[in-house]
């Protein structure tokens, strides 16, 4: 999965050559900081470490509301198609399909409260993530780029926040709507069987499983949505030895901070090829000035 939030970094002659550049940003405080740059780790917080106390909180839609959603996605599919076929129960199984659908929905509830979240901005010159991320601008904004490599390596999905103010009722089947349409798109010529038999496969299933919960856990009020997230959703909370591999460029405001002059120094000794850039907030145009700083050592 690719998020519409990260930025695509690739000029326009270059498009068919060059990989798409997936660019996100942290913001730490001077302590903080220091200590990720030293350990090499980024920490892939559980949801309930959130200072969001609704977070990844929501309730199941009933039985009915599923299979609802999955009939309509069959029958339209199948339409297209010039057929018919729907996704129906009889009477005298609905109870048992109750049952299982309850389980479905503790074991989905579960991976999601399980999962790890790596939060990032998709601008490094936002004001207010300077002021409480970065201790009223006594810290850095980390520069990030997410390979594929990376990316497969530690399984990590990234996808951008949704902000909502109405209930959160989470029908799993609305994926399965997504999924079952792009294959349709990807196979003219399947039958309506032959893509019903696709659903079965194991990678269909893990792709439902996944994005249901990257999903589940990346909806937040519409109250933060000045913070304009990113997250990199991981199957399991935890650290991650991915600094040296993800850390392009360092940005910074203020220099007047006990962290500063370490940081700097770290950035020297472990990772040399680290770009540097103060950034200037002002009351006139251009509102935001970036400048990069060119790192050199001087013998004392």
């Amino acid at each position: 999965m690719r998020s519409e939030s990260l930025e695509a970094d690739q000029s326009s002659e270059n498009e068919q050559a060059a990989p798409l550049r997936r660019i996100s940003f942290k913001y730490r405080s001077g302590p903080a900081a220091l200590r990720c740059l030293s350990d090499g780790l980024a920490y892939f917080a559980s949801p309930s470490e959130f200072n969001d106390c609704l977070e990844a909180k929501f309730d199941h839609s009933s039985a009915a509301d599923y299979i609802a959603r999955m009939d309509r996605s069959i029958r339209d599919i199948a339409q297209q198609r010039g057929g018919t076929g729907g996704y129906t129960l009889p009477e005298h199984a609905l109870a048992s399909y109750e049952a299982k659908y309850t389980h479905e929905n503790a074991s989905f509830l579960e991976a999601t409260q399980r999962v790890g979240i790596y939060s990032t901005a998709s601008r490094p010159d936002n004001q207010p993530m300077w002021a409480y991320y970065c201790d009223n601008s006594k810290g850095f904004c980390f520069e990030l780029e997410w390979s594929d490599t990376v990316l497969g390596r530690y399984q990590l999905a990234p996808v951008g926040v949704q902000y909502s103010s109405v209930a959160r009722v989470h029908n799993r089947a609305d994926i399965f709507d997504k999924l079952i349409r792009e294959e349709a798109e990807l196979h003219p010529d399947w039958s309506m069987p032959r893509i019903l038999e696709e659903t079965q496969t194991e990678f269909f299933k893990f792709r439902f499983n996944t994005m249901n919960t990257c999903r589940a856990a990346s909806i937040k009020h519409s109250d933060w949505n000045h913070e304009h997230e990113v997250r990199f959703i991981s199957p399991r909370a935890g650290p991650m030895p991915i600094m040296g591999q993800v850390l392009k460029r360092v940005y910074y405001v203020r220099t007047d901070f006990p962290e500063w002059g370490p940081v700097m120094t770290l950035l020297h000794q472990l990772y040399p090829n680290v770009e540097l850039a103060e950034l200037t907030f002002q009351h006139v145009e251009p509102y935001v000035v970036t400048q990069r700083i060119i790192k050199k050592l001087i013998p004392v």
